[in-house]
C-alpha cells in the first residue's frame, strides 16, 4: 500500500508539475504577445524580391470591355511567394496608367474582375493571400495554424513589396498606384499603412470598406455555433495569435486620408467594431454608412453599389482615370 500511495504521489506531484509548466509557458506567452511592438510583429524584411512567373490567362468576361488578364508570382527571400492576378487595358500608353491594388475576400481571385463592370483606362490588381482554406482542409489544426498565423502576419510586408513592385513596371504610374480594402482585405490595410509610414513609403489616399477595429469582436460575431464560454475564450485566443494585426493598434498611426464604408445591418462586422475603427483612424476621413448587409459576391447589387462608390471616391482624387 505504501508503494502504490508513493508512486501515486509521484505521479500527481509531476502532472502538477507539467500543468504549471504548461500554464507559465501559455501565460508567457500571451502577455508577450498582448504587449509586443505591433509593428515589430508585422516588419519583415523580404530580402531579393524576383519575378518568378507572369503567364497570360485565357479568360474572357463577356459583359466587360476586352483587356488582358496575367497571373504573377513573386518570389522572395524570406517571406514567401507573393502571387496576383492583373487586369489591363490592350493598349497602354507609354506614361503607363492608374494602378488599383486589391485586398479582398480570403478566397480572392481572378473573378473579381468581374464585377468590375466599368474598368476604364486604369490596371486593376488582385493580391492572392498566402494562405487558402484548401490548405486547412488537406492538413491538420495541430499544423495548419501555426501556418495561418505566419501567413497572416506576412501579409503587410508582402502587400508593400506588391506595391514596391508595381510601382516599378512600366506599364503603371508611379505616382499613382492605390490600396483598396474590401472586407477580409481590409482589416489589413490600417497595419500596411502604420508599416509603410514607419518605412518612410508614401502610398496613395486609401479605402477600407466593411472592416471592423477588433479581431476577437469579429471572430466572437462569426462564430454563431459555438456556445459560450468556450466562444469568448475562443475569439480572445484567435485575437492574442493575431494581435499584432488587429486594425485598432494601427489604426491611429495611419496618416492618409481614407474613405470608410460600413454597412448598417451587418451581422458578421458589429457595429461597434466599425464605429471603433472609424473613431481612431485620423482626419481627414470620408465617411459612408451604408443600410445594407455584409458585402459577399452573391450580392451583386451591392457589389455594383461599393464599385460605383469608390471608383467615384478615387477619381475625385486624381487617382484613376
Amino acid at each position: 500500500m505504501r508503494f502504490n500511495l508513493a508512486t501515486l504521489k509521484v505521479i500527481l506531484i509531476g502532472l502538477l508539475c507539467i500543468f504549471l509548466t504548461l500554464f507559465l509557458l501559455f501565460g508567457s506567452w500571451v502577455i508577450w504577445e498582448r504587449n509586443r511592438d505591433s509593428l515589430a510583429g508585422v516588419d519583415f524584411d523580404s530580402g531579393e524580391v524576383k519575378l518568378l512567373d507572369d503567364s497570360i490567362y485565357k479568360i474572357s468576361f463577356e459583359e466587360l470591355p476586352e483587356r488582358t488578364y496575367r497571373h504573377i508570382t513573386l518570389s522572395t527571400e524570406y517571406i514567401g511567394n507573393i502571387e496576383a492576378f492583373i487586369s489591363e487595358p490592350k493598349l497602354i500608353p507609354i506614361q503607363g496608367l492608374p494602378v488599383v491594388v486589391i485586398m479582398g475576400g480570403l478566397e480572392a481571385d481572378i473573378d473579381i474582375f468581374r464585377q468590375l463592370l466599368d474598368p476604364g483606362e486604369n490596371i486593376y490588381v488582385i493580391f492572392k493571400y498566402p494562405y487558402t482554406p484548401e490548405y486547412w482542409h488537406q492538413g491538420t489544426p495541430i499544423v495548419e495554424i501555426p501556418v495561418i498565423r505566419k501567413a497572416m502576419l506576412h501579409v503587410p510586408s508582402q502587400a508593400l513589396v506588391l506595391h514596391k513592385w508595381v510601382s516599378n513596371q512600366t506599364w503603371a504610374e508611379k505616382k499613382r498606384v492605390t490600396f483598396t480594402g474590401f472586407s477580409f482585405g481590409a482589416m489589413f490595410l490600417p497595419a500596411i499603412y502604420h508599416l509603410a509610414d514607419n518605412r518612410n513609403e508614401v502610398l496613395n489616399p486609401g479605402i477600407i470598406a466593411y472592416a471592423g477595429a477588433d479581431i476577437s469582436d469579429l471572430l466572437y460575431t462569426n462564430m454563431e455555433k459555438i456556445t459560450s464560454p468556450w466562444r469568448s475564450f475562443l475569439a480572445w485566443l484567435g485575437e492574442t495569435a493575431l494581435y499584432v494585426i488587429e486594425p485598432a493598434r494601427h489604426s491611429p498611426y495611419m496618416n492618409n486620408e481614407f474613405l470608410l464604408i460600413n454597412g448598417m445591418r451587418d451581422h458578421q462586422i458589429s457595429i461597434h467594431s466599425w464605429k471603433k475603427l472609424h473613431e481612431s483612424i485620423p482626419k481627414p476621413k470620408t465617411i459612408i454608412i451604408l443600410d445594407e448587409g455584409h458585402m459577399h459576391p452573391r450580392k451583386p447589387e451591392l457589389t455594383e453599389k461599393l464599385v460605383k462608390i469608390s471608383q467615384k471616391w478615387l477619381f475625385e482624387r486624381g487617382l484613376i482615370n
